[in-house]
């Protein structure tokens, strides 16, 4: 289970924050130190032991330790406490055992996740489903008939709340009262946009989950959600692109899941539309499956699982097998 309010110290939540928009070296050091606790001690200690774990990774020690015991200065643990309060928000930290092993078999998993719901072992068996904000009519319809699919097949749905496709995805997976995963770019607290608040408390009170790697009070400004598309990609078997233009974080999520070695599959569209154009170029360049029904994306789910190497399976025979129900 995640860690409760009342369970986090105050060294784990000072960490957590610090290392919001941290680089990836910091993150390294988490890994040295032995986790967030640990490096949070070392950066408070009054030997050199912090500048040596960042010695040698692309940042300088010195500066790099004065800057982290800086922000950890800076860090309000009370302050996350009030706001997680309200929400029922807990933490996973990166080693914990309920920490998504899928996410964290990626190159730059994030070393703290805040929640709200709980994340479980079958998760494992998941698709994000992304697309573009300004979706047409096609896009919504399709989004929410996929989600669906997968949902009632006994996939988690992951996507990022956004307008559009992401909205259609998370309610296509209620309706059909699957499971489905929210990752925002912001803080839990200021969910982003504003309209979805009641979707996401929904997707909680039905077993999902909301999370994101930002402290509670963050806003979501537009340099996060590049970040956050690497948590949607990261904690999926498959990404599924339902409609995007050639330029767009549905395509940047994509490009991802291929990078990290997970499956890339797309639908196509209309041939004269625009939105479809990042679909279609996926497609093109063998970067993605076509897909026309859940049951193509459960199939590629199953043969990809079989095929990744050892260090990608995690598991995934000993967890229930999905099922797609027929259309």
């Amino acid at each position: 289970m995640p860690r409760t309010l009342h369970e986090l110290n105050d060294a784990t939540l000072r960490a957590a924050e610090a290392l919001d928009r941290a680089p990836r070296v910091w993150r390294i050091a988490v890994a040295r130190a032995g986790g967030l606790d640990a490096l949070a001690q070392e950066a408070t200690s009054g030997d050199r032991r912090l500048e040596s774990l960042l010695d040698s990774i692309e940042l300088g020690a010195a500066s790099g330790a004065m800057l982290l015991r800086e922000r950890l200065g800076r860090s309000d643990p009370d302050g996350q406490r009030r706001m997680m309060e309200p929400l029922g928000t807990a933490l996973v930290v990166l080693g914990d055992s309920d920490y998504p092993a899928m996410l964290a078999s990626s190159p730059d998993p994030p070393v703290a996740l805040w929640i709200r719901g709980v994340f479980l072992p079958n998760d494992a068996w998941s698709v994000a489903v992304v697309g573009a904000r300004r979706s047409s009519t096609y896009g919504i319809e399709q989004a929410g008939r996929f989600a669906s699919g997968l949902a009632g097949g006994e996939v988690a749905v992951v996507s990022g709340a956004a307008r559009g496709i992401d909205a259609e995805a998370h309610r296509g997976a209620l309706r059909a009262e699957g499971r489905t995963i929210a990752v925002i770019g912001g803080g839990l607290s200021d969910p982003y946009p504003p309209e979805h608040i009641e979707l996401l408390d929904e997707i909680v009170a039905a077993g999902g989950a909301v999370v994101s790697e930002c402290p509670m009070q963050a806003a979501a400004t537009p340099d996060r959600f590049p970040s956050r598309n690497r948590i949607l990609a990261g904690l999926s078997l498959g990404t599924l692109v339902i409609e995007a233009a050639t330029r767009s974080g549905a395509i940047i999520t994509a490009n991802i899941a291929c990078d990290i070695n997970r499956i890339c599959m797309a639908l196509p569209g209309p041939v004269h539309s625009g939105r479809s154009a990042g679909c279609h170029k996926l497609i093109q360049s063998m970067q993605a499956c076509l897909v026309e029904t859940p049951d193509d994306v459960f199939n590629h789910l199953v043969t990809h699982a079989t095929t990744i190497e050892g260090a990608y399976l995690l598991g995934l025979a000993g967890f229930a097998s999905p099922r797609i129900r027929r259309e």
